[in-house]
């Protein structure tokens, strides 16, 4: 009984600690989380408005969010690697000019919303129009490459909303040659996570995306 005692007082206290370390995390990286929620409502709002989507408004909107799931099955391996991070780089450079920019800290949180909304309209459409089959597509095809997408996208807000708010604080005496050097270099990082998601969108595309038809 007692073992069991102090078992049980370990785990609360291995608990508690947890807890504080999630907690911690949160606050040393609130911008980041705060940008999760707008990415998370954007995807609410995309899978709302795909229940009265058709496949001719999907279509208009394939080439930003990279989802013609139809495209993937029958394009070529290098087209189906230039959408994806054509896809990503879009946001990312919409991310970083926003950022050079005094008014970019009120624009950019529009950009993960935007790329929520398309994530959230292609799983929705799925699953309107293919149920089951069109979720286990969306899981296994989809959503792995755009995982990373996404947080490329969040981890470029995140940057540029931070090199926005340095320019309306000091103005351009503020920024100096090594802080516009820092900047592209977290770019460059985040542009190498958009262009490993691009390879991994392909990888399972080409494993995964011949066992489906629609």
């Amino acid at each position: 009984m007692r073992r069991v005692m102090i078992a049980a007082c370990g785990f609360r206290k291995n608990s508690a600690c947890c807890g504080r370390e999630i907690m911690k995390a949160v606050r040393l990286n609130w911008e980041l989380v705060l940008l999760a929620v707008v990415f998370l409502a954007g995807m609410v709002v995309g899978s709302i408005y795909a229940r009265n989507a058709d496949a001719e408004a999907l279509e208009r909107l394939d080439f930003l969010f990279a989802g013609n799931f139809k495209a993937r099955i029958t394009s070529s391996f290098l087209s189906i690697f230039a959408a994806s991070f054509a896809s990503a780089f879009l946001f990312l450079f919409a991310c970083f000019l926003c950022g050079l920019s005094l008014w970019g800290m009120l624009l950019i949180p529009f950009i993960p919303f935007f790329r929520g909304f398309g994530l959230g309209l292609t799983s929705g459409y799925l699953y309107a129009a293919y149920s089951g089959y069109g979720v286990l597509f969306n899981l296994i095809v989809i959503l792995p490459g755009a995982f990373f997408c996404c947080l490329s996208v969040l981890l470029a807000a995140r940057e540029g909303i931070g090199f926005s708010r340095l320019l309306a604080a000091g103005g351009s005496k503020a920024i100096n040659r090594s802080k516009i050097k820092m900047y592209t270099l977290h770019f460059g990082a985040v542009l190498a996570i958009a262009f490993f998601s691009a390879l991994i969108d392909l990888l399972f595309s080409a494993c995964f995306g011949g066992l489906f038809s629609f």
